[in-house]
């Protein structure tokens, strides 16, 4: 069965470029095309495609009120589609996703094959996706902040952090700020963090989560110590792994297609044992399972966000389904849940 999508952008030199592009391997029919917001409204409440690709930069409505009015009203998988990776348009493309936008991708050049074939096998995998209503769009994040126990100044100073590997993707950015926004800075513990991201998008993203928590939030370096009370994003085109207690930055081939990989950093936790504790949060495909498995194998405590709350259920779900998760949990209640079990493990360490 085809796949029937929508294509919004401005430019009609773009919409006839990715109306090629998708319709190539003949699986996936462009329904219409919108070159406003306005346009984009009516086509998609009347045609109710499976999937539209949304540029955010239009004249009057503009592509971060188109996708909210859709994600209250018509709710569909949207993939924005930047131009010229720049510091505002990654900001934006971090709202839209806030908004509702299942993922991201930038524009391909007309020269580059490779990301033009991904960019199809993206829209033919989110229009498989089920999405519900976004009632919240235009209310900022705030996630609900938790009682944390006060802890002694020798357990906040003695000993390593522990370290807390979190693997996302599609649907991770806002699960990343609620789970991250609900956790103190009085915890002992250090979050090592592979989220999926176009090239170029890891260090407005490091913004995006820094305005969402009262944690330190960087991109990680090669040889950094884990700290305390900070947030260490993989940066572009490296696997991110703690090797003798430090963290590296490697080069090795993507798994599942991916470099960053989730499994990569977690499966170096596991030689952390208790001192270490995994999850997985929303995302396409099953890239995480295999390390949270190997996490769990080793005595680490494992988590994976639920169904109920996951934007795409693919990654959580495999972790389930591998055995690796020992609690499944909704996405507002993981950093409880988080803080909790890194309580546990320091004064286990400390006993």
């Amino acid at each position: 069965m085809k796949r029937r999508a929508v294509i919004v952008d401005d430019s009609p030199i773009v919409r006839t470029l990715l109306r090629e592009w998708l319709e190539a391997d003949g699986d996936i029919d462009v329904v219409g095309e919108a070159f406003d917001g306005v346009s984009a409204i009516e086509m998609i409440t009347r045609l109710r495609p499976d999937v539209a690709t949304v540029d955010l930069r239009m004249p009057g409505i503009s592509g971060l009120e188109l996708i909210a009015y859709l994600m209250a009203r018509a709710p569909l998988p949207i993939l924005v589609l930047t131009g010229e990776v720049t510091r505002d348009d990654a900001s934006l493309a971090f709202e839209a996703v806030r908004r509702g936008a299942l993922d991201l991708l930038p524009k391909p050049s007309a020269l580059d094959e490779e990301a033009i074939r991904s960019l199809r096998a993206r829209v033919r995998w989110l229009a498989t996706v089920p999405v519900v209503r976004h009632i919240d769009h235009n209310k900022p994040l705030d996630p609900k902040p938790i009682e944390m126990p006060v802890l002694p100044r020798l357990l906040r100073a003695s000993g390593d952090p522990v370290v807390v590997g979190i693997a996302a993707s599609a649907g991770g950015p806002t699960a990343l700020a609620a789970v991250l926004g609900s956790l103190s800075t009085d915890l002992p513990m250090c979050l090592a963090i592979v989220q999926h991201l176009p090239k170029g998008f890891a260090p407005s993203f490091v913004s995006f989560l820094q305005a969402r928590c009262s944690l330190a939030v960087r991109l990680a370096e090669h040889g950094m110590v884990p700290p305390v009370a900070t947030v260490v994003l993989a940066p572009d085109d490296h696997h991110l792994e703690v090797i003798d207690g430090r963290f590296a930055l490697t080069s090795g081939p993507p798994v599942d297609g991916h470099r960053p990989s989730g499994s990569v950093l977690l499966r170096s936790l596991a030689g952390l044992g208790p001192s270490a504790i995994g999850v997985v949060l929303s995302g396409i495909g099953r890239d995480g399972a295999d390390g949270l498995r190997a996490m769990r194998d080793h005595q680490s405590i494992t988590f994976a966000q639920d169904a109920s709350t996951s934007v795409v259920y693919g990654m959580p779900r495999a972790a389930v389904e591998e055995g690796a998760a020992q609690h499944v949990l909704p996405v507002g209640e993981l950093g409880e849940a988080i803080a909790a079990a890194v309580l546990g493990s320091r004064r286990k360490r400390s006993a």
